[in-house]
């Protein structure tokens, strides 16, 4: 996903934008032909296996990719702990008006007891299938900060203010180790928290609601996503 203004390619479940970090990868002068394989809420299991969508079926990622393939981005693990399901109870909380209490709901170890085995799978899925490419994985800039003031994160409580950082440091960590043992890149922006929905508008690299960024809810801003493709192509 990019801005909700940007064109959008693809089946229309995936939200493909023309300005999410793949696209503008792909304007770099060393890349050639490219394929965007992206699909909004993708879990692992899509990697491997066809999707159903309103217009026919969505082919599983991995088909996208050739023993010619030499370049391989990857961005997965979020879903598969749950962050759709934290966004809908943060926006919950937002349209009741009431401070959020999401960290009561979800148990942290059983949505991340088996991230790291699903993303070896992944990881070692896309060497066999392209054995020559580089292939670079992506963390998740943050959404929040845990401390100082947030006007407009206010409806989050502090206790899950901290719990949601929390985790996204925790997925991260699991993304960078992972890929660190198999000897895989792992990109993320240098100073994403700095540039959470906590900061002005013109400096949100994230957004919680895209009011005022244009952004989709709980995804990167186009910034965000300028962001990561400029940390992408500095590996290149």
């Amino acid at each position: 996903m990019g801005s909700r203004t940007a064109e959008t390619t693809g089946p229309a479940e995936c939200f493909r934008s023309a300005d999410n970090y793949p696209s503008l990868v792909a304007q770099h002068e060393g890349v050639k032909n490219f394929v965007d394989a992206t699909c909004s809420s993708a879990v692992t299991a899509d990697i491997f296996s066809t999707r159903a969508g309103s217009e026919g079926p969505i082919e599983a990622q991995l088909e996208s990719l050739t023993k010619d393939t030499d370049l391989v981005t990857i961005s997965i693990g979020g879903n598969d702990i749950g962050f759709p399901d934290i966004a809908r109870c943060f926006q919950e909380a937002r349209a009741a008006g009431e401070e959020s209490d999401c960290a009561s709901r979800f148990n942290r170890d059983e949505m991340t007891n088996s991230v790291n085995e699903m993303l070896f799978s992944v990881y070692n899925s896309v060497q066999q299938r392209s054995p020559e490419a580089h292939i670079m994985v992506t963390g998740y800039m943050p959404l929040i900060t845990d401390e100082g003031q947030c006007e407009d994160a206010a409806f989050i409580s502090e206790d899950d203010r901290g719990w949601a950082v929390g985790l996204t440091n925790e997925i991260n960590g699991r993304i960078k180790g992972v890929s660190s043992e198999m000897q895989i890149p792992f990109i993320i922006p240098e100073n994403a928290e700095e540039h959470t929905v906590c900061t002005p508008p013109e400096q949100r690299w994230t957004d919680l609601t895209g009011a005022e960024t244009g952004a989709y809810p709980m995804h990167p801003t186009a910034r965000g996503q300028a962001a990561m493709a400029e940390a992408i192509t500095a590996e290149l």
